[in-house]
Parts: structure tokens; C-alpha cells; sequence
């Protein structure tokens, strides 16, 4: 058998071979055992944590049964209960907290994927099928303005009469009328400063 048709066959055999979604899979799966991990780990220590308030409870009822008219007892019993309590709302504030911790991993985990697909998108491709075609350009620019928070309003001749830009600086929406009056500089500074 030639060489050459060996290395096709076995470079068409390497790519069909497509891992990456059960890397990623792996990757989840195992993100999802570590998570389980944490919640029973969390929730093993708050059943031990009951478990020996409930010992040390038993132990003052049995001693304030033994001793019933003791006020130093009493008041030593109730110094004891009310910081058990502040520690089952402090774990419970923790648990809420690590709760929202883990939200915001997976949301990062999940940003940093969707970061990492578009990096990963041909951008070459759609410069050069922009080159072409004259109105992709101009819809890829319009993309980019929308995304930034700036509209233009038609003005009907095929042209843009405002531009209205939606400011996150200061939550308010500012129009910029598109003059000839105005240069192109002092119309691109200011929706820089708008926005």
C-alpha cells in the first residue's frame, strides 16, 4: 500500500475522532461530584454540629435536674442555647453563601466557555466574506453599535438622521443628531463620552 494513501487514511481516521464534548463532559461530571461532595460534607458537619448541641442540652438538663434551684446553672444553660443558636444561623448563612459561590463559579465556568468559543470562531472568514459583500460589513457594524448601546434612526434617503445612545455610565438615553454640522471626530468622541 502506498504511503501516501495510509497517511490519508490515517489522518481522515484522526479526525473523525472528535473528543472534546466528552472531555467536556468528564469535566462537568466531575464538577457535579465535587459540588455533591461539598453539600454532604456540609451537611454531615451541621448533623454533627445538632448532634453534639443536642449532647451538651442533654447534659444541662441531666445537671439541672440535678441541681433545679441553681440560678448560676440556669442562666449558664441559657448562655449556652442562645449561642448554639447564633451558630446554626451562622452556618446557615455560610451554607447560603457558598451556595451562591458555586452559582457564580458555574456561571464564570460557563462565560469562560462562551469566551473561548468566540475566540475560537473564524474571524478571518468574516473578513473576507465582509470584503465581498459590502452590506455584511455594514450589518457587522450595526451589530457592533447595538452592542455597545447605540440605535440609528433611518432618516428615509438611506442614510441615519440620530443616533440615541443608551449611557450605562448614568442610566439615561442621550441623542445625538447627525449633522453635517458635526464632524465624524466630534460625533465619534462624543458617543465614546455617552456611553
Amino acid at each position: 500500500m502506498p504511503s501516501d494513501s495510509v497517511q490519508s487514511l490515517l489522518s481522515s481516521t484522526v479526525s473523525n475522532f472528535q473528543i472534546t464534548p466528552d472531555v467536556q463532559a468528564i469535566s462537568r461530571i466531575s464538577d457535579h461530584i465535587r459540588i455533591l461532595k461539598s453539600v454532604r460534607d456540609l451537611e454531615r458537619d451541621q448533623m454533627l454540629d445538632i448532634l453534639r448541641s443536642l449532647s451538651r442540652r442533654l447534659e444541662l438538663a441531666k445537671t439541672a435536674a440535678a441541681f433545679p434551684f441553681s440560678p448560676t446553672r440556669r442562666s449558664h444553660t441559657e448562655k449556652i442555647l442562645d449561642l448554639d443558636r447564633e451558630k446554626f444561623s451562622l452556618a446557615k448563612t455560610i451554607n447560603e453563601l457558598e451556595s451562591a459561590y458555586h452559582a457564580s463559579e458555574g456561571t464564570l465556568t460557563r462565560l469562560n466557555e462562551e469566551l473561548e468559543r468566540v475566540k475560537n470562531e473564524d474571524v478571518m472568514a468574516e473578513a473576507s466574506s465582509a470584503q465581498q459583500d459590502p452590506t455584511i460589513c455594514f450589518r457587522l457594524l450595526l451589530k457592533i453599535y447595538r452592542s455597545l448601546g447605540i440605535s440609528l434612526e433611518d432618516d428615509g434617503m438611506g442614510g441615519y438622521a440620530k443616533a440615541i445612545v443608551r449611557s450605562h455610565l448614568d442610566n439615561d438615553i442621550h441623542v445625538l443628531s447627525l449633522d453635517k454640522a458635526y464632524s465624524n471626530f466630534f460625533i465619534a468622541n462624543y458617543l465614546w463620552d455617552m456611553m
